[in-house]
């Protein structure tokens, strides 16, 4: 699988898996193009044309612990970003609220932090982080749509056109 990964144009990524269990595999890129987008459909379509069913693209979800350690700040201030006690507010609110430890989008605090210059969030970055959600999020959709008879799938996709 490796060596058809590659022909097909994964020469840039880092696969692993366990070929004894199965199961999903991870491949991670160092892909040059012209953006983000560009950069990920390739890798989508020749992953599919080597046979292999993309179930994601990245995780968009965060707690504050990984903001931190992704903008080499502390945690303490990335608790503060997000109640407002630094920064300019607004910081996004969490996409998973959690007694102890919420998720927030990186995608979005991507663009906060950059917006705001708080932390060395370069623009290629919260394109990335942006276009990963996104495209994460379009196969999670078209996964999830399989599920629903044809006529009942033609008939949600004109509603949400």
């Amino acid at each position: 699988m490796i060596d058809t990964l590659y022909e097909a144009g994964w020469d840039d990524a880092t696969v692993s898996f366990d070929p004894v269990a199965g199961g999903p595999g991870v491949a991670a890129f160092d892909r040059e193009a012209g953006g983000a987008v560009e950069a990920i459909a390739s890798a989508i379509v020749q992953g599919r044309s080597a046979g292999i069913e993309v179930t994601g693209v990245s995780e968009d979800l965060v707690t504050l612990a990984e903001i931190a350690d992704r903008t080499g700040r502390t945690f303490a201030t990335a608790d503060h970003w997000a109640v407002g006690r630094r920064g300019p507010g607004g910081f996004p609110e969490p996409k998973v609220r959690r007694p102890r430890v919420s998720l927030w989008s990186w995608a979005e605090v991507a663009t906060w932090l950059h917006r705001n210059r708080l932390a060395e969030v370069s623009p290629m970055e919260v394109e990335l982080a942006e276009v990963c959600e996104i495209a994460d999020s379009l196969i999670r959709a078209r996964r999830l749509q399989q599920r629903l008879p044809e006529k009942d799938r033609e008939r949600l996709h004109h509603a949400v056109a």
